[in-house]
């Protein structure tokens, strides 16, 4: 009977895997959470900014991830170099609302790195963080939202750098949309 089980268990599987490799589409859109929050200088910014783009790059980093933080100056080319096609990329200091310690040292490293874009410091009290934030698996995440304040495919997880061709690919099905 384990056999069999066993037997069954690995067809689903293969089954599984074979309908999601078969097709690049976008089966289905999950909204990106309502929120509104505030950036480095206090400035409100709602899930309305999405529809300013016709794409949006969110990274989740936090003051403690290396390799968030080595990656600023690489997600400062993409925004400079993403402004003429109407894509916007926003940074989320997850961490740097849980103190005003937290928060000046998000702000001093977004000087350090240049970062230029705009980054959320957001709420542990609001939803964002308690039903979102909180879920993520690690730092830093980055997720591509189209125009209509939809994720677009899976997290990316790590260096965006590294997996600019999941970016592209992402960016291009948001504006498709």
């Amino acid at each position: 009977m384990d056999k069999r089980i066993a037997t069954l268990l690995t067809t689903a599987l293969v089954l599984g895997l074979s309908a999601c490799s078969s097709s690049d589409e976008l089966v289905s859109k999950t909204p990106f959470p309502t929120f509104s929050e505030v950036d480095m200088e206090g400035n409100e910014v709602t899930n309305d900014i999405f529809s300013e783009y016709d794409a949006t790059i969110v990274n989740f980093w936090n003051n403690g991830c290396g390799t968030c933080i080595e990656e600023m100056p690489e997600l400062e080319e993409y925004f400079q170099d993403f402004q003429e096609k109407n894509i916007n990329l926003i940074g989320v200091a997850s961490d740097s609302g849980e103190s005003e310690e937290q928060l000046e040292t998000a702000r001093k490293i977004l000087k350090e790195k240049g970062v230029t874009y705009t980054n959320l410091s957001p709420d542990p009290d609001q939803a964002l963080y308690t039903d979102f934030i909180s879920q993520l698996a690690g730092y830093p995440t980055t997720y591509v939202i189209d125009s209509e304040g939809n994720i677009v495919g899976a997290p990316i997880i790590g260096n965006v750098k590294a997996q600019e061709d999941t970016l592209n690919a992402r960016l291009e099905q948001a504006m498709d949309g």
